[in-house]
């Protein structure tokens, strides 16, 4: 078995333009489950967002849909690919409220605060999401919102088991755990809050079970295992040759289709509560 090695990357998924590809693919697949976090929340029309870990932008967008014209969205990332292509989806879009910049969430500086701090996947990537939660919250009003949605990745699984679905829940789970990443943040978000200075927050847990022709769980599931390969290689986990990605969304898709399965992506854990006034 070999442990956690070092130095590992932040981000573990890279920043190459097919893994941004992924991440978009992604937000579409889980963006309705962000979506009933946010309202459930009470994220309004109006209102100041700040997005962290953002990304290719997908939750400011969302975000930006929620609070509409009135509103206004920062969304801030520490990698530079990723904040040029935000920029330019928000041109595209026209969404003048929507602003993103550059910057390390654990030392992030801003110079006004919002009505309310969201994100999706990016604590589990954190060496100490609860101190960086604590940080962030300086720019959060009193009495604003904090809402965050993370994975629950010990829930993967397939229905009956599919094995090829099986072993790219464990390649990719165990290149998570050698690199130093929480594959359960989602059930970690409650002490994080708590120990962040938050009270108990409200948490919902939402999922996508998929199965049958056409489905996005393959390709999403392949593209994954292919932003991590890289890694997979490095940490020993698995090899280019066991994994033959160009076809494994194929083979996934034809898998569990034979055996007339479902497989249950990794469910997202939302936790939201207020900043003390």
């Amino acid at each position: 078995m070999v442990d956690q090695v070092q130095p590992t990357p932040k981000y573990p998924l890279g920043y190459s333009e097919s893994e941004h590809r992924r991440l978009i693919s992604q937000s579409r697949f889980y963006g309705d489950l962000t979506e009933r976090v946010f309202r459930l929340a009470g994220l309004q029309p109006g209102m100041s967002v700040l997005d962290v870990g953002c990304g290719a932008g997908d939750v400011s967008f969302l975000a930006a849909a929620l609070v509409g014209p009135t509103g206004s969205v920062l969304g801030v990332d520490r990698a530079t690919e990723s904040i040029a292509l935000a920029q330019q989806r928000a041109r595209v879009a026209g969404l003048e409220q929507v602003a993103f910049q550059e910057g390390e969430l654990a030392t992030l500086e801003l110079d006004r605060p919002f009505d309310a701090l969201v994100g999706r996947l990016v604590l589990m990537y954190l060496p100490d999401p609860a101190a960086t939660l604590g940080h962030l919250l300086r720019f959060v009003q009193p009495g604003g919102l904090v809402i965050f949605q993370e994975m629950e990745m010990s829930m993967v699984r397939s229905v009956p088991p599919v094995p090829l679905f099986q072993t790219c829940r464990d390649w990719i789970c165990e290149t998570f755990r050698r690199a130093g990443f929480e594959t359960d943040m989602g059930s970690r978000l409650f002490p994080t809050f708590l120990e962040a200075g938050l009270n108990r927050p409200e948490m919902t847990l939402d999922g996508r079970v998929e199965g049958g022709t056409g489905s996005p769980a393959y390709e999403i599931t392949a593209q994954t295992v292919r932003s991590l390969l890289p890694l997979m290689e490095r940490l020993g986990v698995a090899t280019a040759t066991a994994v033959q990605v160009d076809t494994l969304g194929s083979r996934l898709e034809a898998e569990v289709v034979s055996r007339g399965g479902v497989v249950i992506l990794p469910p997202l854990v939302g936790a939201w509560a207020r900043k003390s006034r």
